[in-house]
């Protein structure tokens, strides 16, 4: 997921548009554990492949055998879709499992609060998964996207300067030293809570817009002193302080762009400091686009696809689509039986999809599915030799 706002990205206003309401999840949450409870009675008990290797087990065949690899499906905050990613894709063998998104004001109480924090947000997502034996990835947000979005703790606004802005609505001063201070001790304690738990895979730490490294509001923040220089070393020190933490589960950050035109050594740069620093690097906006822009020579989103040729084998490199794709091909996103050849062949060894794009595949209810099933669900296997499967 990317930034609309300059055309340097793709995909934050995906989110938006499949994001549903706080409202709609509390309503549906009693459906979709019946739903799943259903799945689990019903569904048959599928076994991987014998071509599949496992998603929980070092796979040899990727760059990086020991650290996380495979498809998982994103189950972006309340969004509606996510309930049928439980009554669908559950015992998928080439679906390795989910990611969870982990919002700092839902779980951080504040320091005065006893108990602190209130992982039972996180903790209900992640049981249907673990119950099926998937893997669950966390990626956690301090920001969010939209005009009303609000996902840092007040006790943090009380202490930090903020801004406002459309896309991302209110937002601190990221540099700010109140900030960074409590940032790093929620990445403390989610490190604390989920480094033990044998089902969590990778986790994500955004340092930006949502779960990315982009300067969110950052012409707002040029009020008060946004510039490349300043914002190259608070994202260096939040990567080295994520070093510091020793997490037993593979940390990543998301990589983006900004600028007109994008400064793409900018990513680079920082790409090169999470690599040096042992975290895996991603993007979140693959479409279609990259596969022809980088066989005339000419950048991807965000320049991954350079990028992740120079650091194959020495990190993780995780990709997720800049948003649903277009099983008919069309633009923006194209099919995904171009877009996840592709991506194989520049070594990405963890795939973020979005739910729809596996019920074209999974779900005989799913609009697409009759036209197209046979073709995702082929490109699915086939990745799945590769990755592993569950």
């Amino acid at each position: 997921m990317t930034d609309e706002l300059c055309r340097t990205g793709r995909g934050i206003d995906s989110v938006v548009r499949h994001a549903g309401t706080f409202l709609l999840l509390a309503l549906l949450a009693t459906a979709v554990l019946a739903t799943d409870a259903r799945c689990q009675q019903h569904a048959p008990k599928a076994k991987p492949s014998a071509d599949f290797g496992k998603c929980t087990e070092p796979l040899p065949g990727v760059d990086v055998p020991t650290a996380p690899h495979g498809l998982f499906v994103l189950l972006f905050p309340e969004a509606r879709v996510n309930a049928k990613a439980v009554a669908n894709l559950l015992h998928v063998p080439e679906v390795c499992g989910a990611d969870i998104y982990v919002q700092w004001k839902k779980v951080d109480r504040g320091p005065g609060a006893n108990p602190r924090y209130d992982w039972s947000s996180v903790d209900q997502q992640l049981q249907p998964w673990i119950r099926a034996g998937k893997v669950v990835n966390l990626i956690v947000w301090a920001t969010g996207y939209g005009a009303k979005a609000n996902n840092t703790p007040d006790y943090v606004f009380a202490k930090v300067p903020a801004v406002d802005c459309p896309s991302f609505g209110h937002t601190p001063v990221f540099w700010d030293r109140g900030f960074v201070d409590s940032y790093q001790s929620f990445m403390a304690a989610v490190v604390g809570k989920y480094g033990s738990n044998a089902s969590v895979g990778y986790i994500r730490f955004g340092l930006g817009a949502g779960g990315e490294i982009y300067p969110a509001c950052m012409y707002a923040l040029m009020d008060h002193g946004f510039s490349k220089a300043i914002w190259r070393k608070y994202l260096f020190d939040m990567l080295d302080y994520e070093k510091s933490l020793h997490s037993p589960k593979q940390l990543a950050v998301g990589l983006n762009a900004f600028g007109n035109p994008p400064d793409l050594d900018f990513t680079a740069e920082v790409a090169e400091h999470a690599a040096q620093n042992g975290i895996a690097i991603g993007n979140q906006g693959l479409t279609a686009e990259d596969v022809h822009n980088d066989a005339a020579g000419r950048a991807c989103m965000a320049d991954w696809c350079r990028i992740f040729r120079r650091f194959r084998g020495k990190t993780p490199l995780v990709l997720q689509t800049g948003g649903a794709s277009n099983p008919d091909g069309s633009p923006p996103a194209g099919s995904m039986t171009e877009m996840l050849p592709f991506a194989l062949s520049q070594h990405v060894q963890i795939f973020e999809f979005y739910v729809d794009d596996f019920l074209v595949a999974y779900d005989p209810s799913d609009p697409n599915y009759a036209r197209y099933h046979k073709e995702y669900r082929k490109v699915y296997e086939s990745a799945a030799r590769i990755l592993g499967g569950s």
